[in-house]
């Protein structure tokens, strides 16, 4: 009656979605059981320590300005109002171009090329009397694959807006160097796994460029 007896969870497991985080009860070590993890980032946010962390790639993308490289920043539709309400796509523009980018592409420009892809792709699973799932997510699908993978067969094939946008820069500039801006996690992996993608900055990290450029 008093509250004596507490089971305490740390932050990290209690965020975890699928149950990828276990502790010894012994040491008190938890470790991430990579066969169960989505990559989604959960814990990365939840943990009030720091002790996880995902790849960065703050210093890669400024060498890359400081070669001379033509780097173009792909923003998510997500980030805009990010540091404020008044802050707009334009104002990201801007800001970025003073950093160092050489430009701006929003993402929203692939979400339509991803909407219009899932569509197709549902209406002719439907016309099959097909089941088909329409999220591009990739913790979504790494989910489905690794927890429920009798359902595999339902995820749809279509590429993610970060995917299309990154396609659409290097089609106009095969030499340019690719860099997704987004509040989400889970893109880092799927950054990595992406030949049109160089790199994947947080907005926090992209924070950072702007503190250190006033």
């Amino acid at each position: 009656p008093y509250n004596a007896i507490a089971e305490l969870i740390r932050p990290c497991r209690r965020a975890c979605p699928v149950d990828a985080i276990q502790m010894d009860p012994e040491t008190g070590i938890c470790t991430i059981d990579e066969k169960k993890c989505i990559q989604c980032g959960a814990c990365v946010r939840s943990c009030p320590f720091g002790a996880i962390s995902s790849k960065v790639f703050v210093v890669p993308v400024i060498k890359e300005i400081l070669r001379g490289k033509k780097v173009i920043a792909m923003v998510a539709p997500a980030a805009e109002g990010a540091f404020g309400p008044d802050i707009t796509m334009e104002s990201w523009r801007t800001a970025l171009k003073k950093v160092g980018f050489a430009d701006m592409v929003e993402v929203g420009v692939g979400a339509d090329m991803t909407t219009a892809a899932e569509a197709e792709e549902w209406l002719e699973a439907y016309k099959e009397g097909k089941k088909m799932t329409t999220s591009c997510c990739p913790a979504y699908v790494r989910a489905v694959r690794r927890h429920v993978p009798e359902l595999e067969s339902c995820i749809s094939e279509t590429h993610t807006p970060m995917h299309y946008t990154a396609e659409l820069a290097r089609k106009e500039d095969p030499d340019a160097v690719t860099v997704f801006i987004g509040p989400c996690l889970a893109k880092r992996r799927e950054g990595m796994d992406d030949e049109f993608v160089d790199y994947v900055l947080s907005v926090e990290e992209i924070g950072a460029f702007l503190i250190a450029k006033d």
